[in-house]
C-alpha cells in the first residue's frame, strides 16, 4: 500500500497499490490498451505541468527516482495534511489504483489466453473497466477513448490466443508469456518508485 507521511513523520495515510505495464518501443506492452494512466491521474489531482511530467516519467521502464527529482516534485507543495492537498491526493490515488487494476487485468487476460489457446478475459477486468468509466463520469470527461481501448483489447484476445501479432503504436508484436511476465514485473517496479515519490520524506531505494 502507498503511504503518505508528513515531513515530521507524524501521520500516515494509506493510499493505493500502483503500477504500470511495461513500455515496449515507447508503447504500452498491452498494445493499444494503454489506458493513459499518467495524464488522467495527474490531471485528476490538479497537478501542474511540471509535476505531471515527473509522475509520467516514473511510468517508464528503467526509470530512476533520485533525491533531486523527489525534492523538485515536492518543492512548494502544501502540507500533506492540508484538506485540499489530501483531496487532490485522493483523486490521484483513485485514478492510479484503477490504472494498475486495468493493466494487471489486461496482462492476466493475455497470459490466460495464451495458456488456454482461446480468448480469456480475466475476472478482474470488467470491474476495473466499469470503475474507469465511473471515474471519467465523475470528472465529466468523455468515455470515447476508454471505450475504444476496451474494444481494441477484446478484439486482440483471439489473435493473442492464436499466437498472431497485434498492433502496438504502428508496429506488430507477438505476445508471449515472457513479455506478459516482464510486464507484471515492471508494474511492481513502477509501483515502488511511485510509492517513494508520493512520500514527502525522501526514502532511498531498497538494495537488491
Amino acid at each position: 500500500m502507498l503511504k503518505t507521511r508528513t515531513a515530521a513523520g507524524a501521520s500516515t495515510r494509506t493510499r493505493v497499490h500502483m503500477g504500470f505495464s511495461k513500455v515496449l518501443n515507447g508503447a504500452c506492452l498491452t498494445v493499444a490498451l494503454c489506458f493513459a494512466a499518467a495524464p488522467l491521474a495527474a490531471n485528476a489531482a490538479g497537478m501542474d505541468e511540471r509535476r505531471q511530467g515527473v509522475v509520467t516519467s516514473m511510468f517508464q521502464e528503467n526509470a530512476v527516482l533520485t533525491e533531486e527529482i523527489h525534492r523538485d516534485f515536492w518543492a512548494g507543495f502544501e502540507d500533506p495534511n492540508n484538506p485540499s492537498t489530501q483531496a487532490s491526493m485522493d483523486r490521484l490515488s483513485a485514478a492510479l489504483k484503477n490504472s494498475i487494476q486495468l493493466e494487471r487485468a489486461v496482462a492476466l487476460s493475455y497470459k490466460a489466453s495464451i495458456k488456454q489457446r482461446k480468448p480469456v478475459v480475466d475476472a478482474s477486468y470488467d470491474t476495473a473497466f466499469q470503475n474507469r468509466l465511473e471515474l471519467l463520469r465523475a470528472r465529466k470527461l468523455p468515455p470515447d477513448t476508454a471505450l475504444a481501448k476496451d474494444k481494441a483489447f477484446r478484439e486482440s484476445l483471439p489473435k493473442v490466443a492464436k499466437g498472431q501479432s497485434i498492433e502496438s503504436n504502428g508496429s506488430r508484436v507477438v505476445m508471449n508469456t515472457f513479455l506478459v511476465d516482464k510486464s507484471l514485473q515492471v508494474i511492481e517496479a513502477s509501483y515502488a518508485r511511485l510509492e517513494r515519490l508520493f512520500n514527502p520524506v525522501w526514502t532511498p531505494p531498497k538494495a537488491n
